[in-house]
């Protein structure tokens, strides 16, 4: 049985003790692998809050995903560094990730979710009723474009 385990990251931890790295190795077939520096950083960041998660099954940790906090009113909260292994995707495994993030940040009444991707998983997240709200062509490299996108957590319909 799959479970969402919320962890707090220890930002003072070990390296070694990243719940994210299997997705991150060199040999990962992922399209993150490129981002590991800059996921790292986030991670040791003592800029502002953050939450993390992982999804573990028996074989270990399948999908993570993290939430960073904001005293701006116009972005207050939202998504960062989501992934799940290449192996276990298109299992629903996502969509309860994200509905688990969705739910921690109505629990602490955060009116406005918000995030950036790329446009490939857009729709993704679109079917979990985030609206784009704006695109940069090549926003993350050559063919990768950014998609801004937000989700009004005071909207009762959008609660499953």
């Amino acid at each position: 049985m799959m479970q969402v385990c919320p962890c707090r990251f220890v930002r003072t931890a070990p390296r070694t003790a990243r719940p994210a790295w299997p997705f991150l190795t060199p040999t990962c077939p992922c399209p993150f692998s490129p981002e590991r520096p800059a996921f790292g950083a986030w991670l040791d960041s003592e800029d502002g809050a953050a939450e993390y998660l992982v999804v573990e099954d028996a074989s270990g940790i399948v999908a993570c995903g993290g939430l960073w906090f904001s005293q701006d009113v116009q972005r207050p909260a939202g998504f960062a560094w989501g992934m799940v292994h290449p192996d276990r995707q298109r299992q629903g495994i996502g969509a309860q990730l994200a509905r688990v993030r969705l739910s921690r940040l109505r629990e602490l009444g955060v009116p406005l979710a918000a995030l950036d991707t790329s446009q490939w998983t857009a729709p993704f997240y679109a079917r979990l009723g985030f609206r784009e709200v704006r695109r940069t062509p090549d926003g993350y490299g050559p063919g990768l474009d950014r998609v801004d996108m937000t989700l009004d957590l005071t909207d009762e319909a959008q609660e499953e």
